[in-house]
């Protein structure tokens, strides 16, 4: 995320490719809306009708929710093998339900107007957070079980059991497992 945030502060983020992304988010909305409006029109930015239009301004591109999940996916013990795809079908993913945000927020502001500003901030920002993580906890479900999990992540999955002598008890811990600590006692009255 710090990279992220060391990236937005360049001029070159914020003054070229940031407009580019925005704009790009504009056409690729206005293109299916238009599909459904008469008179629409793209303009940079802007998507505009007779019936409502949108500006789509920086927040409004799903960047941040993709960041939150590159980090998760990057931080996560597993191959490079395994993390790749995961990045791009997650930030594909998620930059495709952008559009469909931006095209919802559309009509909601057609049909709903004294509602848009919750949809747009409170509803649409929070899920777009959660389907992040939601992505991230799939994706890190998917790795962990998949061929190129480290092998210590792989140990933390599997039963492994330890046997630790202390002074005054004996503990047999299964990593992963339901087994807890046992005192003396109940180790041999268990056999073990």
């Amino acid at each position: 995320m710090g990279l992220y945030q060391l990236a937005c502060m360049t001029a070159f983020v914020r003054e070229t490719a940031f407009p580019a992304y925005l704009r790009l988010n504009a056409q690729a909305s206005g293109a299916v809306i238009g599909l459904f409006e008469d008179s629409l029109t793209v303009s940079g930015q802007s998507i505009r009708s007779p019936r409502y239009s949108l500006v789509i301004e920086r927040g409004c591109d799903a960047i941040e929710p993709s960041a939150l999940f590159l980090a998760g996916v990057l931080a996560f013990p597993a191959t490079f093998r395994l993390k790749v795809p995961g990045m791009l079908l997650g930030t594909v993913c998620l930059m495709v339900l952008n559009l469909v945000r931006i095209i919802s927020l559309f009509y909601v502001g057609v049909f709903f107007k004294e509602a848009f500003h919750v949809i747009h901030v409170d509803v649409w920002q929070s899920l777009f957070i959660f389907l992040a993580i939601l992505f991230w906890i799939i994706w890190a479900i998917r790795a962990s079980r998949g061929a190129g999990a480290r092998p210590h992540a792989a140990a933390t999955r599997s039963q492994i059991n330890l046997r630790i002598a202390a002074a005054h008890s004996s503990a047999k811990i299964s990593v992963g497992g339901t087994q807890g600590h046992l005192s003396r006692r109940q180790n041999s009255l268990m056999g073990t």
